[in-house]
């Protein structure tokens, strides 16, 4: 407003010094280079003020013209046409320049209000991308705070944003429309413009846990423009990316934390087993001579060998889990195997373990060790829970041979047949909350590196039927 005003006086001084000069030096200048020289002051006014200021230039122009230098001088008679050509030439020129001018002073003014915005959206964009991202945020919102007034953000907690004692129940109402739609709300836009605050959500439309940035009235009363919005809607996406990307940080430190946890743990489970295996070996090597001469030390016996499988089982898992189970696969002889796993096993009062492996069984492909690993803890499983009877059975089908360990028990319910197989698994209400948790895990484990499939299914008598799928290796023999 200011330059506006100053561009009229400018106007008259530059007209007023045309008329001095080419007054004194009409005669050297001649009538029509003096006329020529009236359309500087009209360009320059027209450029710098506008349409006001250049028609001034252009009026005040045409009458010094007419008084100082046409005939009769200093008279202001028009009595030849292109006397009347001369001012309607300046009103023209006026007019037109203005009109150039003041386009190209409204693109210029577009333009440096884009690089303001430009450079406003590098600088916080740079300040959000420093490591780590907290404190480039909170960086982040002080800078616009600074710009634009009081500002709060608004996460979302339970399924709703949190409240805020500062919004009144219309402004609780625009933020949570803004949450729940993804629109700017509140003062300033068409959604409930009469609140206090404005709400611009700092993720696209299609999330289903949008936060928020709630930006207060301007303190001069005015009312932020359409433009503005734009640019701070803009503003509140940088911000959203950065708490996106605190929360992923977040996410993984503590994943970080929890495989460390777990690390420490398998570490910790791989130490206790190695360092009880040896004193365990002396342990079971004695009870098993005393249970050779006095009955009553079988039941120790049997409890020091369910002590060294535990043992056997976290090697297992931290094995597994370690992935550094390389199995050395050769062609078995099923009956065999099976006849160590039994070996092992001490069968409980009550319980008869049948077998049931044709002799002419075709030989599976597999590692001996971790087979009969597999198949203990099948065996053992079973006996855990049986009532009368555990069978072990097993046939040849296409390219595969099925060992099959069936119990007399309670069975397994069918929503549970997959989870059993989880490490430290138990099934609430019945009786299988016994034994570390391990045993089916690692046949699952063993079963999946040596390409056995495990399964469990019902067996005809009501409990448990737990099926290897094993690929043959040829028959025996051969």
């Amino acid at each position: 407003m200011t330059r506006a005003v100053a561009a009229y006086p400018k106007a008259l001084l530059a007209v007023a010094a045309v008329t001095w000069i080419t007054a004194a030096q009409l005669p050297l200048l001649g009538l029509a280079s003096s006329a020529m020289l009236f359309l500087l002051p009209v360009l320059i006014s027209a450029v710098r003020g506008g349409v006001g200021p250049g028609l001034t230039a252009a009026l005040t122009g045409a009458a010094a013209y007419n008084f100082f230098l046409l005939e009769p001088r200093y008279t202001f008679r028009v009595h030849q046409l292109d006397n009347l050509v001369s001012l309607l030439v300046l009103v023209a020129v006026a007019l037109v320049t203005s009109r150039l001018a003041s386009r190209l002073m409204m693109r210029e003014a577009e333009a440096v209000e884009r690089a303001r915005l430009s450079d406003q959206l590098a600088e916080l964009s740079g300040l959000l991308s420093s490591h780590p991202a907290q404190p480039a945020l909170e960086r982040g919102i002080a800078l616009l705070e600074a710009r634009y007034g009081k500002l709060e953000l608004l996460l979302p907690h339970a399924g709703r944003i949190q409240e805020n004692e500062a919004f009144s129940s219309l402004d609780a109402s625009a933020a949570a429309w803004s949450a729940h739609n993804g629109d700017i709300t509140g003062h300033g836009t068409a959604t409930m413009p009469v609140a206090d605050w404005t709400f611009l959500p700092l993720s696209p439309r299609n999330r289903h846990d949008i936060s928020v940035m709630a930006l207060a009235r301007p303190m001069d009363g005015t009312v932020r423009a359409a433009s503005e919005l734009d640019h701070l809607r803009q503003l509140a996406m940088l911000l959203g990316q950065c708490l996106d990307r605190d929360a992923l940080e977040a996410e993984r430190r503590e994943r970080e934390l929890l495989e460390e946890r777990d690390r420490l743990r398998r570490t910790l489970l791989a130490s206790l087993a190695h360092d009880f295996r040896t004193p365990l070996t002396i342990i079971t090597g004695r009870l098993a001579e005393l249970a050779s001469g006095n009955p009553a030390a079988t039941d120790a016996l049997a409890a020091a060998q369910r002590m060294d499988r535990m043992m056997n089982d976290l090697i297992g898992a931290a094995r597994i889990e370690a992935g550094a189970l390389e199995p050395v696969l050769e062609s078995i002889d099923l009956v065999d195997v099976v006849g160590a796993a039994c070996e092992g096993l001490i069968q409980p009062h009550g319980v008869a373990l049948k077998q049931s492996i044709p002799a002419d069984l075709p030989f599976v492909r597999g590692d001996p060790v971790l087979l009969q690993h597999l198949i203990a803890n099948l065996i053992d499983n079973g006996i855990c829970h049986a009532r009368s009877t555990v069978v072990v059975s097993a046939a040849k089908q296409s390219g595969l041979v099925l060992l099959r360990v069936s119990d007399d028990g309670p069975g397994i319910p069918e929503g549970e047949r997959q989870r059993i197989f989880e490490r430290f698994a138990r099934i609430e209400g019945t009786d299988r909350t016994q034994g570390s948790g391990l045993g089916l895990a690692i046949v699952k484990g063993f079963g999946d590196v040596m390409g056995m499939a495990v399964t469990v299914t019902s067996a005809p008598s009501g409990g448990a039927l737990f099926t290897v799928a094993m690929p043959r290796a040829g028959r025996a023999g051969t």
